[in-house]
């Protein structure tokens, strides 16, 4: 499966370093300083999205994911 991380911090680390192990692909990895790489020619490449951010961003994220046809797992708390 190619997946692509939104949120690159010490849980998206270890999201990738899991599945990784399990013979997935991370083709992109996202975070604030390069959220706009998150598009439609990107999200061509993207089996679906596992989100690690913060409460003020979770919800954008997710709904950004849907927009573009991505299917979406969100790890972040505190939102909502």
């Amino acid at each position: 499966m190619d997946l692509a991380l939104i949120g690159y911090g010490r849980m998206g680390r270890a999201v990738e370093k899991a599945a990784l192990e399990r013979g997935h692909r991370v083709v992109l990895r996202i975070d604030k300083d390069n959220a706009f790489e998150l598009d439609e020619a990107s999200a061509k490449d993207v089996d679906a999205a596992v989100e690690f951010t913060g409460p003020d961003s979770a919800f954008a994220n997710v709904m950004h994911c849907l927009a573009l046809g991505i299917p979406v797992v969100c790890g972040s708390t505190g939102w909502l």
